[in-house]
């Protein structure tokens, strides 16, 4: 295990990163339910769902302090929890490679089209390598340097954007009805990934002698109202500037909306703002879900040194990304709602609150 250390705060930190990166760039509510202006509606209701959904996690991770969630499997499943440890780290594997495949989709589409595709890839898995030989602390640090950059530059673009905001523009409220606005909230909850990585981090977390779930709770609650504040201000902003229609056309909706921004008309160009945080946060994201890898199957071999892994994965996750994106509208075709939703939560819901429920019924047998 790694000797590497961590803070509740750079805990957040690290998870507030990871997850407001693809809303940086692709906004998947706008084809998504309910497919019209209630859009925003959803993500008001991702944030009880996402607290939900990370609960079984938490308490796991309360019972089983110095153990990360693979290791749980295996004391709470036996030999059948190693298989079950096995899709984990294919979960891992894909999230990094999706991960990847996006970070190409947006520079080579968007940003630098006439760039091979080889050579974004390439550069982006030397760079995170590096960053998961340097290890959580680094990776940690980094994240607190990111998120006050992020938070930062992206409330500059509020109050600049605030002029070009219509409320109008979210009229008619539950047009369909409430179900379609909460089935949008589930698919939202659904794209958070990080919610297992608490399983996979709570060992390395620095914790007081009386730790309870709620400091994790509390943790994960103001990573995720971070992440719906801003959600929500960029959802209202782009609804305001391009309607709900043209919005869900658009392959980078908020881009698109910085783009048009401006400043007496002489200050323009502020993509370049959302340029430096998305690059930072998507090399983060990378990185993070790398180690991550890294350190569940140097956990399973007992190896003691997780680095180890980190070429050897780096070298097929290249080749994969490519089979991944032999066309980006099949790769957002899976990160859809009707796809996604489905492969997604058995992974961060369904198998730790399944975990949780077998862990209390050995603990209670155990006591007889």
């Amino acid at each position: 295990m790694s000797n590497s250390r961590i803070t509740y705060n750079q805990f957040l930190c690290l998870f507030f990163v990871n997850r407001i990166v693809m809303v940086l760039t692709f906004l998947p509510i706008f084809n998504a339910p309910p497919k019209n202006q209630d859009v925003w509606l959803s993500v008001v209701f991702m944030y009880p769902f996402s607290i939900l959904s990370s609960l079984p996690l938490i308490y796991l991770c309360n019972m089983f302090p110095n153990h990360t969630f693979t290791n749980i499997l295996n004391i709470v499943f036996g030999k059948f929890g190693s298989i079950i440890a096995i899709f984990y780290l294919w979960f891992f594997f894909h999230i990094t490679a999706i991960q990847i495949g996006q970070f190409v989709e947006f520079m080579a589409t968007a940003v630098i089209p006439e760039t091979p595709i080889l050579f974004l890839i390439i550069t982006m898995l030397i760079v995170s390598s590096y960053a998961v030989y340097k290890g959580l602390e680094v990776l940690a640090r980094f994240s607190q340097i990111t998120t006050f950059i992020t938070i930062f530059s992206l409330a500059i673009i509020m109050v600049i954007s605030i002029k070009f905001v219509d409320f109008s523009a979210l009229k008619p409220v539950f047009e369909k009805d409430i179900s379609q606005p909460i089935v949008g909230g589930i698919y939202l909850c659904s794209l958070s990934s990080e919610i297992i990585t608490i399983g996979m981090i709570n060992p390395y977390i620095i914790k007081p002698k009386t730790s309870s779930p709620k400091d994790m709770i509390k943790t994960i609650a103001w990573a995720f109202l971070l992440v719906d504040i801003f959600y929500l201000a960029i959802t209202v902003l782009v609804l305001s500037l391009f309607g709900y229609k043209q919005s869900s056309n658009l392959s980078f909706p908020f881009y698109s909306a910085i783009k048009v921004l401006s400043v007496a008309d002489f200050l323009e160009r502020f993509e370049s703002i959302h340029m430096a945080i998305w690059i930072m946060s998507i090399f983060l994201k990378i990185s993070y879900f790398l180690y991550i890898l890294n350190i569940a199957v140097e956990e399973m071999r007992k190896s003691g040194d997780y680095f180890v892994y980190t070429i050897p994965f780096a070298s097929i996750l290249i080749p994969f990304t490519f089979y991944i994106i032999p066309n980006f509208l099949e790769l957002d075709k899976f990160m859809s709602y009707r796809y996604f939703t489905i492969y997604s939560y058995p992974f961060i819901l369904l198998i730790p609150l399944i975990t949780l429920i077998g862990s209390k019924i050995k603990l209670r047998l155990g006591k007889r």
